[in-house]
């Protein structure tokens, strides 16, 4: 059974968009733009998805090390609005996930998992406040990757955008 986290009324309050220059992911009925970035601000992002989050927490070794607790949104719903000359990468083993990090705070706020390489794993805890309004968190077995990802019946597809969403 998934842990349930209820944000802290902060959480709740309305967040206000200023026009920006970036092409903006398109939002569904049930998304919202949530904003968010790294510690130093260096590095920030926009992503449309839903104001109730999937949340994994995965016990492989670098997921262990940095505490890495991310959803999963596909690419199209993902904006990375600055800082890609601040953003540097960290990959081993498969060399498939691209652990992208800031380079002046070293916080992974995004980055591309291994498991669904056609999106991003996107840190809850580096999200602005306002926008999010229940997390749910679902513990997965990153230490047998292989068997792991066999029994879960919808990881990969989270990186697929909805029929609606095209």
């Amino acid at each position: 059974m998934p842990n349930v986290w209820r944000p802290r009324q902060s959480f709740f309050q309305a967040t206000r968009f200023s026009s920006l220059d970036v092409v903006q992911p398109s939002l569904t009925m049930d998304h919202v733009r949530h904003t968010g970035g790294c510690h130093c601000g260096a590095v920030r992002f926009l992503v449309c998805c839903s104001p109730h989050l999937h949340v994994f927490q995965c016990n492989c070794s670098i997921c262990t090390k940095k505490q890495n607790l991310h959803f999963i949104v596909p690419k199209k719903q993902f904006t990375l609005v600055q800082g890609v000359e601040h953003l540097t990468t960290y990959t081993f083993n498969t060399h498939v996930a691209q652990h992208t990090f800031c380079k002046i705070c070293g916080v992974q706020s995004f980055y591309t998992p291994r498991s669904n390489p056609n999106g991003y794993g996107i840190a809850p805890h580096c999200l602005d406040p306002g926008t999010v309004c229940s997390v749910t968190v679902e513990e997965f077995c990153g230490e047998k990757w292989e068997e792991s990802m066999q029994a879960h019946k919808t990881i990969r597809d989270m990186s697929t955008p909805a029929e609606d969403d095209s």
